[in-house]
């Protein structure tokens, strides 16, 4: 079965290029610009796993994560963000998140991360 991964980015190149190498990779995308529209998508298309921005328009992905694991949604997040300080990864580690990859990564960097994190990984 082909892991379905929701990307939550507003940055457009970005978005596009990571969706571009998972997709290579065999990965099924979906793509969220707004912090709103990924909390849905996530909520309605129950992805695999979450690569998540931090700076988001409407939500922060804080809390998108936060929200997610106040409803006991378990799904893998893992941050890939500019805030590189310990403060934000620790607000995002006691949020739920499960990684943390820090921009500008390499695509090889985030894609082991996120292998990691899927339920097959654990099998």
């Amino acid at each position: 079965m082909t892991p379905h991964i929701l990307l939550v980015e507003d940055e457009v190149r970005i978005a596009q290029l990571v969706e571009l190498e998972l997709s290579d990779a065999g990965y099924q995308v979906n793509i969220a610009h707004d912090g709103q529209v990924g909390l849905e998508l996530a909520q309605a298309i129950q992805p695999d796993a979450i690569v998540l921005d931090w700076t988001l328009p409407n939500l922060t992905g804080l809390e998108i994560c936060q929200q997610l694991r106040a409803t006991g949604n378990a799904v893998p997040i893992v941050f890939a963000t500019a805030m590189d300080d310990q403060p934000h990864r620790q607000a995002a580690m006691a949020a739920g998140a499960n990684a943390y990859v820090v921009k500008p990564y390499s695509i090889s960097d985030l894609m082991e991360t996120l292998t990691a994190q899927l339920p097959s990984a654990a099998a």
